[in-house]
């Protein structure tokens, strides 16, 4: 039998790591930046989604930080839907989507990393061939899904689903 240390121990790394850190209660900032990604209709929307980002990343560590960065990319990424000018296009999706690689290459234990990688890949232009890690985040994207993940924002958790069934 361990000594009650141990368990306490145990106990403290098994929240420290938990899945759910990545995500809600943990980093209210989320559920408002989630609202504010279905509501990209616009470039001015992205751009605001992309800002409310960088605000809530004011002050921020951890496993917290590192989502809204994500959001902060997505928001970047899909600005590129709404731009005219083709380079310019090409550059807000290149960079929000490296920059987005670059934050799974780091954190690959984040399956929403891939999940929110999968909300640029799954709406890009097929042509553009960006879906080279579509069966990683999918599968990401499902677990997410299995857990209830996004049970806070019905809509979002929706709209994942949906995503999901078009990228198969």
């Amino acid at each position: 039998m361990r000594p009650p240390r141990c368990a306490a121990l145990w106990l403290w790394a098994g929240i420290l790591f938990s899945p759910s850190l990545t995500g809600q209660a943990d980093c209210p900032p989320l559920a408002e930046l989630r609202t504010a990604f279905l509501g990209h209709g616009t470039l001015q929307q992205a751009l605001d989604s992309r800002a409310l980002a960088e605000r809530h990343l004011e002050g921020r560590t951890g496993p917290c930080a590192t989502v809204i960065a994500a959001h902060r990319w997505v928001s970047h990424a899909r600005s590129a839907d709404f731009e005219w000018n083709p380079a310019t296009k090409l550059n807000r999706l290149n960079t929000g989507l490296d920059s987005l690689d670059a934050l799974v290459a780091l954190h690959p234990d984040l399956d929403i990393l891939k999940a929110l990688r999968l909300t640029i890949t799954g709406t890009a232009p097929r042509f553009l061939g960006v879906n080279g890690d579509w069966p990683e985040d999918r599968a990401a994207t499902r677990r997410l899904l299995d857990v209830g993940h996004w049970a806070e924002s019905p809509k979002f958790s929706v709209w994942m689903a949906d995503l999901l069934e078009q990228t198969d």
